[in-house]
């Protein structure tokens, strides 16, 4: 979900590296990736080839043992995650979640079946996205168990229990626990299966069980060994269409003025939504922030959806809840746009995000969050009803890029980001949402704590 974006100042996107890690034992590994100017906000996730690893020694079903296919030597080769480390914070991710991602080069007849445990965690899904970046999901509530096990956001019970997937060329309509192999895929143009995880109990996105993969190639089953480090390097697709054409990517259209600062609105679904591996789960609002000067801070307020609660899976749809997950989350508004993340004095890091129940509301169900530096914390944590928010302590000149996610919403809720059509008009999006849109104001922090954010939001 690399977020790539220009007329904003000055044209941004250029050519950036990409990283590889090994839970801590990796190395920085160059790669480059064109990058996309224009109005239009582009995120994307995509994978390069598995990194090699030892080949498997699972013996094929009948005695023969099917060819591996390019990219496919070993499972879950990369994954994304503001917490792992500083290289893994790319694409603004949500701080709450981990992406695990599998190149896909599917040869004809081939399927891949996961075998995994339901997690303990807020939210999953097996997702899958064609060379392209179009994705069909698979969210944790639709996902039968095995006989004998329960899937506990069908009802109320452990996790733990087990599923099996299948991905394979010619699911039926309608279907359980299968999703369409992505077609076109080759070599140099994969597909990708992900694997997301939000709000995992514990805290610790890296350490969910992953589920296991089987390639089955015409008859010849291949379990593929879990790789040893999670250190394919990123790529990024090309963003086409009508937002490349505006940024002059290719094409001689002449660039659209970018919304105005401080305001809401919905990316282009080509470029954002669906395009280029984002969640097909999630709908987003999103806004450009330029840092304010030193005594003042910007506050954004909204009536807050009712989420389901907790880092354990409770039953979906349930009564009174609007979203599965919500959060806030600011990042640098430059590649490889990451969340801010800033190192504290007694350890620990603090990231840009604010999961929902991280979030404080007053009486009438409202959040209200302050955005400002490190040393305007304790000032802003003192006020009634306001979440604080930080700037980048290492990055101070720098744009920034606010999100608002929801996460699986429910066919009632009327007031999303899921249900605005028009992208680029942050008053369309003010239209649908409603009182949940989000108003902004830059405030001077001696105002906020002596009068509240009512002082600064008239």
């Amino acid at each position: 979900m690399l977020v790539s974006i220009g007329s904003v100042g000055k044209a941004m996107a250029r050519p950036w590296s990409c990283r590889g890690h090994g839970r801590g034992r990796g190395r920085h590994r160059p790669g480059r990736v064109a990058g996309v100017t224009g109005v239009a906000v582009g995120l994307a996730a995509a994978l390069a080839a598995c990194t090699p690893a030892q080949p498997s020694s699972s013996a094929a079903a009948g005695g023969s043992q099917p060819a591996v296919l390019p990219g496919m030597s070993c499972a879950w080769p990369d994954r994304l995650s503001a917490q792992a480390d500083n290289a893994d914070n790319i694409a603004f991710p949500d701080a709450a979640e981990a992406y695990f991602w599998q190149p896909v080069v599917a040869s004809a007849g081939t399927r891949i079946v996961l075998s995994g445990r339901f997690p303990d965690a807020r939210y999953a899904s097996v997702q899958v996205y064609t060379p392209s970046g179009v994705g069909a999901s698979l969210p944790d509530y639709r996902i039968a168990p095995q006989p004998g096990s329960l899937n506990p956001w069908q009802q109320h019970a452990a996790p733990g229990g087990r599923f099996t997937v299948t991905i394979r060329p010619d699911p039926a309509p309608g279907q359980a626990n299968t999703l369409p192999m992505p077609a076109g895929t080759t070599s140099q143009h994969t597909g990708y299966l992900a694997y997301r995880v939000y709000l995992p109990a514990g805290g610790a996105p890296s350490d969910v069980p992953l589920p296991v993969l089987t390639v089955d190639q015409g008859g010849a089953a291949r379990t593929l060994p879990a790789c040893r480090s999670h250190n394919a390097p990123v790529h990024f697709p090309a963003v086409s269409g009508s937002a490349a054409s505006a940024a002059g990517a290719g094409g001689s259209g002449a660039a659209a003025p970018p919304p105005p600062q401080l305001e809401f609105f919905k990316p282009p679904q080509s470029t954002f939504n669906n395009g280029g591996l984002a969640n097909a789960d999630t709908s987003y609002v999103l806004a450009y922030l330029a840092r304010p000067p030193a005594p003042d801070v910007v506050l954004v307020t909204a009536k807050a959806p009712a989420f389901a609660p907790g880092s354990h899976p409770s039953p979906w749809p349930a009564p009174g809840e609007d979203v599965r997950y919500w959060s806030m989350c600011i990042g640098l508004l430059a590649p490889p746009t990451p969340v801010v993340a800033n190192k504290l004095p007694g350890g620990g890091t603090d990231y840009g995000c604010r999961a929902d129940e991280a979030t404080r509301l007053n009486a009438a169900g409202d959040y209200t969050y302050a955005i400002g530096s490190e040393s305007q914390r304790a000032a802003i944590s003192r006020v009634p009803g306001v979440t604080f928010l930080p700037f980048s302590t290492t990055q101070a000149s720098r744009l920034y890029l606010l999100g608002l996610r929801n996460v699986l919403v429910s066919t009632s809720f009327a007031h999303s980001p899921q249900g605005v059509t028009q992208a680029d008009d942050p008053a369309a999006a003010a239209a649908v949402m409603g009182p949940y849109y989000p108003r902004t104001a830059v405030c001077p922090l001696a105002t906020l704590t002596a009068h509240g954010p009512q002082a600064c939001l008239r």
